[in-house]
């Protein structure tokens, strides 16, 4: 039989029967403190535990901080998926998902604009937002304005000119009867491209383009009235004056102000010596009165537009149509 030594204690273990242990230190300590000393002794060790645990997490921030230190910042980092993922990844809440994309755009485009930064990935944003939703119309018309000028200079970038006309071109393809997206398209290519490209081409092609957005915005009725000179004036430019003719040709019959139809049958007359404006401008009155005494509420374009062939032939040779008459049996 082992005895036990008066500083150890056997183990209660049945796999190591009568073996001694000694006592640890602290134990020996503990058993001639009272109660109170023990509780203030486990609150000290507990702050300690804290306080070094802290200082280890500490030292953890400051050695990521130094890790991190060449990465980019947080609001240079483009998170979203590509754009097909995108759609996969909506399961379904697409036009959800292009809302909160629309959101995080417009206050990233504000912020870069605002801190004077090159916002790089607004054109991924985009592109992202017109593949969740197609149909969502006012991207395409903000970003006809928006992305030329997103630099933070103010002076658009070849990029961004060419992604914003790019843009407008796939909203048109979508909505192709949108007055305001042919204006913005137009603007862009006829006044605000050629200011800032040298190749004489390009050039040329992108007026001839952008005359024909100008002229397709005045036809719809978008704009404000004067734009129908406009158009005319900017087909002119480019000796387009067959195109020019035909097209202040068409706009008479669309007008209701007297000063500005006789300002067009004038531009019309200088166009085409050929061209019998006093039929025109009969024809025209014959259809503005006609719009006005039979459906108020709608334009003269609307009215020719919504006749029967037979009527819009009488009221192109100055003839009121004959009076509908329905059918009896």
């Amino acid at each position: 039989m082992i005895c036990r030594h008066r500083l150890g204690r056997r183990w209660n273990s049945p796999s190591f029967p009568g073996i001694v242990a000694p006592v640890r230190p602290l134990d020996r300590i503990a058993a001639h403190l009272g109660p109170s000393t023990r509780r203030a002794l486990r609150r000290l060790a507990l702050l300690a535990a804290l306080f070094f645990l802290g200082l280890a997490a500490a030292w953890a921030r400051l050695e990521l901080r130094l890790r991190v230190a060449g990465s980019p910042p947080p609001y240079d980092v483009f998170v979203l998926p590509a754009p097909g993922a995108a759609r996969i990844l909506a399961a379904g809440f697409t036009e959800a998902a292009a809302d909160a994309v629309w959101a995080r755009s417009l206050v990233y485009h504000g912020e870069k604009f605002a801190k004077r930064r090159d916002p790089q990935h607004l054109h991924a944003y985009l592109d992202a937002l017109v593949t969740l939703d197609p149909m969502f119309r006012s991207p395409y018309a903000w970003s006809g304005y928006a992305v030329p000028f997103a630099h933070w200079s103010g002076v658009p970038q070849p990029a961004d000119l060419d992604y914003a006309v790019r843009l407008l071109r796939l909203g048109l393809d979508r909505f192709p009867d949108d007055p305001e997206l042919h204006g913005i398209l137009g603007y862009q290519l006829y006044y605000e491209l050629p200011r800032w490209v040298k190749d004489p081409e390009t050039v040329l092609r992108a007026k001839v383009e952008g005359a024909e957005h100008l002229r397709r915005q005045a036809q719809l009725g978008g704009g404000p009235p004067w734009l129908v000179l406009s158009a005319a004036t900017a087909l002119e430019k480019l000796n387009l004056d067959d195109l020019a003719a035909r097209h202040l040709e068409q706009s008479a019959y669309a007008i209701d102000d007297p000063e500005l139809r006789a300002q067009v049958l004038a531009r019309l007359a200088r166009l085409r010596s050929t061209a019998d404006v006093e039929a025109t401008r009969v024809a025209a009155e014959t259809l503005l009165g006609v719009a006005r005494a039979r459906l108020p509420w709608l334009t003269a374009n609307q009215v020719l537009l919504l006749s029967d062939p037979e009527s819009q032939a009488r009221m192109a040779a100055g003839l009121n149509p004959e009076p509908f008459v329905e059918d009896r049996p």
